[in-house]
């Protein structure tokens, strides 16, 4: 399976395939943040990075099966000025539309804030040809977060509620990584 991961940050798409023993023979990643790229290239060194999205060639990277990406989502969500998909950082969804226009890949799935405007979110949906589901990470985590995901994969619906609270990953005060990380790794394995 090729991945191509735009946006990528820290290569948590790459950590989610894993956690449910999807090991990808290539994973392409589009990331600029410096610090994300150093925490992806030392917990996943088998990642391709390709730098910026706008210089990248998609069709020089031949047959993608997956597309993922999280556009920037300072300019959709409601914390931001409200320049929605016209803005400089939520217009980036653009290279993602121009990656899956170009590389028609098997599956795609994007992510983005859910308190974006109905406009925005039917833009998205037009160019897409599916509609939206809203997930609330608060499900399957210790944080509320609501998203929209774009995809054409079939069967993605609500997750059953862990509850799983803050409390549940503390130690004495402080996030419990292993703790976390171990309920992260039983939700990639209990979802079906």
């Amino acid at each position: 399976m090729k991945v191509l991961s735009l946006f990528d940050g820290c290569s948590c798409a790459m950590q989610a395939l894993k956690n449910i023993e999807l090991f990808p023979d290539v994973y392409y990643a589009s990331e600029v943040d410096k610090y994300a790229i150093q925490i992806s290239k030392k917990n996943h060194p088998e990642i391709i990075h390709l730098g910026d999205v706008r210089e990248i060639d998609f069709k020089s990277l031949g047959e993608i099966d997956l597309l993922i990406g999280g556009s920037p989502c300072q300019d959709l969500s409601i914390a931001g000025k409200g320049k929605g998909l016209s803005g400089s950082r939520s217009g980036l969804f653009f290279e993602y539309l121009r990656a899956f226009k170009e590389l028609k890949p098997k599956y795609f799935l994007l992510e983005n804030v859910a308190s974006m405007k109905n406009k925005d979110r039917d833009v998205i949906s037009n160019y897409l040809g599916v509609e939206p589901i809203m997930i609330n990470s608060a499900l399957v985590s210790a944080q509320q977060r609501k998203r929209y995901y774009w995809s054409n994969i079939k069967g993605i619906e609500q997750p059953k509620d862990k509850n799983i609270y803050l409390k549940d990953i503390l130690e004495s005060g402080d996030v419990d990584r292993l703790k976390s990380r171990a309920i992260i790794a039983s939700i990639g394995r209990t979802t079906s």
